[in-house]
């Protein structure tokens, strides 16, 4: 699996290898294990971070396609060096890996400054440079960096691992699931008493999902199953779900940022109280916001969760085109205001 991430919230410049192996769980949102990350570094020192990418560590038969992969992405951002991290128990016995990063970034004109290896990348893990150099030692703690106090300002999370980020967008409560699936089967049965949450305005579904979104941004996001069918009627209307999306584009700013108050809360909380195929949308907008603020650990695992939900769902599919390129959240802004999604 791939994450790309932008830089962390603040202007992060490369330092020492173990500063730059600590930040890299703040930058993607996650404690990697097993995993090759690749950083650009660019601007006019050359020294300064820009897009961060993972992805796990391969084995050694298909270490030069992925490798090739993962470098042909990173070029996307135009960097003019780049680093070499590899983090897994056995990361120092990994050159392959690192003689094949090298390889495919000379290859695209990109020169590595930086190639180092480390357990993992909590606190007092062990860390070392490849190569004649020889640096090595333990990692800071979580905290104990100017990067670390900056992106706890901003808001940032950083999770223990990939699986807590998937317990996101995973569903809850199966019997709860099942119940809501045979509501929305009998809400589209004239004689139901709920079947008239399908109906009504595209301003009436607005509405709908501006007193959840009120909520969700208030701390008070609770999914009961009348408001499960109400938000499912007024998603699965492409003029309402689309006029959201643009919503969520307008509020994250051209730079990016928080985004529309409530909607990632909300979003992750519907991919988790919705059934299949009605949780594909939810998580195709999680994806969308993620994606605006350059998380692109989490916008991953909402797509993976949307497929899952609805295989071959249109927006998902245009999400997981722009995710792939990548492109930066101003650049994925301009995308979602200028094309929209349309149809499903």
């Amino acid at each position: 699996m791939t994450s790309v991430a932008d830089p962390a919230p603040t202007l992060l410049r490369l330092g020492r290898p173990a500063d730059l192996v600590a930040a890299v769980p703040v930058v993607l949102g996650f404690r990697p294990r097993e995993s090759l990350v690749l950083v650009a570094t660019g601007g006019p020192s050359g020294r300064r971070v820009g897009l961060t990418l993972r992805v796990d560590l391969p084995p050694p038969p298909q270490v030069r396609d992925v490798v090739a992969h993962a470098a042909e992405a990173l070029g996307s951002d135009s960097p003019v060096g780049a680093a070499v991290i590899v983090v897994g128990a056995r990361a120092r016995e990994r050159t392959d890996v690192v003689d094949a990063a090298v390889d495919a970034l000379h290859e695209r004109e990109v020169a590595v400054h930086t190639a180092v290896w480390a357990e993992h990348t909590g606190g007092g893990a062990r860390w070392g440079c490849y190569g004649a150099c020889g640096c090595t030692g333990v990692l800071p703690e979580p905290g104990g960096t100017e990067l670390d106090a900056a992106a706890v300002l901003a808001g940032a999370v950083v999770r223990a691992d990939r699986e807590e980020l998937e317990q996101l967008v995973v569903p809850v409560d199966p019997v709860r699931i099942r119940r809501r699936e045979r509501l929305l089967v009998a809400a589209t049965d004239p004689g139901d008493p709920d079947a008239g949450v399908h109906d009504g305005t595209d301003a009436e579904h607005r509405a709908v999902l501006d007193a959840a979104l009120a909520d969700a941004a208030a701390g008070r996001c609770v999914i009961d199953d009348r408001r499960a069918l109400a938000l499912t009627a007024a998603l699965t209307r492409p003029t309402v779900r689309d006029a959201v999306l643009v919503r969520c584009a307008e509020a994250s700013g051209p730079g990016g940022g928080p985004g529309l108050p409530g909607a990632e809360t909300l979003w992750a909380a519907l991919c988790r109280e919705l059934p299949d195929p009605e949780a594909a949308e939810p998580a195709a907008l999680l994806a969308a916001v993620a994606l605006l603020r350059g998380d692109g650990a989490l916008a991953n695992v909402a797509l993976d969760r949307a497929e899952r939900s609805w295989p071959g769902h249109r927006l998902t599919r245009l999400l997981r085109s722009v995710a792939a390129v990548p492109l930066r959240p101003a650049q994925i802004r301009e995308c979602l205001l200028g094309g929209g999604a349309g149809e499903r």
